[in-house]
């Protein structure tokens, strides 16, 4: 294994995983993306794809899936909104 200097940097916002050899910045990012990134140091460069990659875009499914649900749940309550103050504005101008 390549030793390397591993970090949070907290100073950029989101909070970023930093990995340095010596002076130089060899990943920044998220810690999985991290993660992944050391695993392809030790394998000359290439990571496996039943290990590393389908778990990781497993998990950015769900993460899609999640905002999906959520995009179309505010969509819905954007449109009821809408006819609430439609119906209110009626009410007034009677």
């Amino acid at each position: 294994m390549i030793e390397c200097k591993k970090y949070w940097d907290h100073s950029a916002s989101p909070s970023q995983w930093v990995i340095k050899k010596g002076e130089s910045e060899l990943f920044r990012g998220t810690f999985d993306d991290g993660v992944i990134f050391l695993r392809s140091l030790d394998n000359g460069g290439m990571i496996s794809f039943k290990n590393d990659y389908i778990p990781a875009m497993q998990k950015l499914r769900k993460y899609c899936k999640k905002g999906f649900a959520l995009e179309k749940q505010l969509r819905r309550d954007i449109i009821k909104l809408k006819k609430e103050l439609k119906s209110e504005r009626e009410k007034a101008s009677q």
